[in-house]
């Protein structure tokens, strides 16, 4: 691991337990009073998005704690990156509700929106360690093979897509 992602992985993680600690504190006082006051689908819906919530955290730290075992010298550079060991959970933690749905609680509204910034960051760390994405100033340029595109292209070219 380059010493330039040290820093960046103490922040992440961090971050994530922050609001961790914060997201506990909310869920254990301030929701059961704000569902209290919900009909039964917003109640359902706001339980969803704090389950999101965690998801969000709980995948961050958890890759956040995998690199620092590798910094640590715990693992190497090549186990913290196998597939296995990326950022997961993509599917749930990077879907937002559809602002039409219903006005979530101020409080579990920020603590999603933070979230979702921590886990799009660490995802763009994630595909930065593991030689997917390489950086520019202030432009990322993903290399993306999928399947569909192999067959599209020369075996060769790489496929570019800015994030």
């Amino acid at each position: 691991m380059q010493d330039s992602e040290v820093p960046f992985i103490e922040r992440i993680y961090d971050e994530a337990k922050g609001l961790l600690v914060e997201a506990r504190d909310y869920m254990q006082t301030l929701a059961p009073a704000e569902r209290a006051t919900m009909t039964p689908l917003e109640n359902l819906q706001s339980i969803s998005e704090g389950l999101r919530l965690t998801t969000r955290l709980t995948e961050v730290m958890a890759w956040a704690m995998t690199h620092k075992a590798a910094q640590s010298g715990e693992i190497t550079r090549e186990e913290a990156i196998q597939p296995n060991r990326r950022l997961g959970g993509q599917s749930i933690c990077l879907e937002e509700l559809e602002p039409t749905a219903f006005e979530l609680p101020p409080r579990l509204a920020s603590l999603l929106r933070r979230s979702l910034g921590l886990y799009q960051r660490t995802l763009r760390l994630d595909r930065l360690i593991a030689g997917e994405e390489m950086q520019f100033g202030s432009f990322n340029i993903c290399l993306a093979a999928s399947e569909g595109a192999k067959n599209q292209q020369p075996q060769n070219a790489p496929q570019l897509v800015l994030a």
